[in-house]
């Protein structure tokens, strides 16, 4: 998707011009929250990399919007784009998992960008495009002693569509699904 990365880079600018809700309120004691952050969302996006649709990701400037990773795939009629909050620890068993008012949030902000995506002179090339928007977690446990990242968690809350009025099968919810659980094989 032409524009992707800057596009998103504009969208989160509105929102936290607008809305200014991330959602930041937990984090891993001891290392820098951001530290931390930045290694597991790079480890997510290097997971996203290994998908077998061909995702692109990309980071959230400074986590500056509720989705820390945006991806995007062609997904035979659709495209596909994959908003996603990360939450770490080093501790396996503690890391932070989103409340009711999280996911609230999460799913404003991916229908604040399916409004953003039809207005955008940016992607208007997609103006017309069948597009999926979802919103997903992702929870990674930082092995700090032995510099590793294990996914444990994934979920996959609520999807949007655009330019989508026939397609609402469950062999489409399992692939969304499925893209959300990083399964690389």
């Amino acid at each position: 998707m032409k524009n992707f990365e800057l596009f998103v880079d504009e969208t989160v600018t509105k929102w936290r011009l607008k809305k200014k809700y991330i959602l930041e309120n937990q984090g891993l004691a001891g290392v820098s929250n951001r530290e931390s952050g930045d290694s597991a969302e790079n480890y997510i996006l290097r997971k996203i990399g290994g998908l077998p649709q061909n995702y692109i990701g990309k980071k959230s400037k400074g986590s500056q919007s509720p989705a820390d990773i945006f991806a995007v795939a062609r997904r035979g009629r659709f495209w596909h784009i994959m908003l996603i909050q990360v939450k770490s620890s080093e501790n396996k068993n503690n890391i932070y998992t989103l409340n009711e008012e999280d996911k609230k949030v999460l799913n404003e902000f991916a229908k604040f960008f399916k409004k953003e995506l039809r207005a955008s002179k940016t992607m208007s090339n997609y103006k017309n495009s069948a597009v999926i928007i979802s919103a997903g977690y992702a929870g990674v446990f930082n092995d700090l002693k032995n510099r590793k990242h294990f996914l444990k968690d994934t979920k996959h809350f609520k999807s949007f569509k655009k330019n989508m009025p026939d397609i609402n099968s469950i062999k489409l919810n399992l692939k969304i699904a499925l893209a959300h659980s990083l399964a690389t094989s």
